[in-house]
């Protein structure tokens, strides 16, 4: 287990986050999950990166906290301390993270990534309060993920800096969602003086844009069938590699545009606004895309849980075409 401020110090600038799959009637299947995590261990080895299980890409809302916990102790298990593992455990009560962020610590985690408390909206001394109570009840470090499209709220850099400042330490990293550039350098000016890092939640296409303004790092869910991709892409940016850069988001654009339409397609029930299109909507079915990747690479994608849903037969051939000129299959 590492301490909080030695991670918030050498915090690893690539993170990558872990699906979890179910059969087709909506079985967790443990023994497919650690497959994945051995496959992601592999591809990853020699490679500095943190590992996070139950995340949003991890589907972890859709899970009971009997398996939200099992999840992250195959994780923990098959990791070994190889990586950091950052532990999903966000709920959306204060009295549940606490438990799950626990759990995590006793478990091994090195640190926890905790979503704002969602459906509740809290009023700004609440989600201090948030905060700060699993800060006091953890020694392990905290991963703020500032996400307003899946929590209904935002922490303002004025407002974060007063939860790390009453965090004891503990905030080791912002994962942050904002689709703002600006407000993402404010956030990044607002944490730099306080030694905490703020990583692009987005990925490698927001990232791109990002690390100019200072993100110091980002979080992939690329790592459960193509890590390859955010390695080289991360690789790129610590260089100022800027035509490294747009060689490797050309190469994926078949891929983007692809989850493009088929969500597009879907029409939406979402009341946010979504700057940048389907990457705040449309069902997140991008998330259904990268199980289909996986099945169709000889992983363990599996399904999605309701309501979520994936893909049909003929975007699953396209799919497949655009793995085949990856050379993916």
């Amino acid at each position: 287990m590492t301490k909080p401020e030695e991670l918030r110090k050498n915090m690893p600038g690539l993170c990558f986050v872990t699906l979890t799959p179910f059969d087709e009637n909506g079985k967790l299947r443990l023994d497919w999950y650690r497959e994945n995590v051995r496959f992601l261990l592999d591809k990853v080895k020699g490679v500095e990166c943190t590992i996070t299980p139950c995340g949003s890409n991890g589907e972890f809302a859709a899970m009971s906290e009997e398996e939200h916990k099992a999840v992250l102790q195959v994780c923990l298990e098959e990791v070994n301390g190889a990586h950091p593992v950052v532990a999903g455990a966000g709920r959306a009560s204060t009295y549940n993270t606490i438990e799950i962020a626990k759990f995590a610590q006793e478990n091994g985690a090195d640190a926890v990534q905790i979503i704002h408390p969602y459906y509740f909206v809290p009023t700004k001394d609440g989600m201090k309060r948030h905060y700060v109570e699993l800060a006091k009840a953890l020694d392990i470090g905290i991963v703020v993920y500032n996400n307003p499209a899946f929590s209904g709220s935002w922490i303002n850099p004025a407002l974060m800096k007063e939860i790390v400042n009453e965090c004891d330490g503990k905030i080791i990293a912002i994962k942050e969602n904002t689709p703002h550039l600006m407000l993402f350098d404010a956030m990044v000016k607002a944490m730099k003086p306080l030694g905490v890092g703020v990583h692009s939640g987005f990925g490698e296409q927001w990232y791109a844009y990002e690390f100019p303004y200072g993100a110091a790092g980002m979080v992939s869910p690329f790592g459960n069938f193509f890590p390859e991709y955010p390695i080289a892409l991360y690789a790129a940016a610590q260089k100022y590699d800027f035509d490294g850069i747009r060689a490797q988001l050309a190469k994926m654009q078949p891929y983007y545009s692809f989850v493009g339409r088929c969500a597009a397609k879907r029409g939406d029930t979402g009341v946010i606004g979504k700057p940048g299109g389907s990457i705040y909507g449309e069902g997140n079915l991008r998330f259904g895309v990268l199980k289909e990747a996986m099945n169709l690479m000889g992983l363990h994608g599996g399904f999605m849980r309701l309501p979520l849903v994936g893909l049909e037969d003929d975007e699953r051939a396209e799919l497949k075409e655009i793995l085949k000129n990856l050379g993916l299959v």
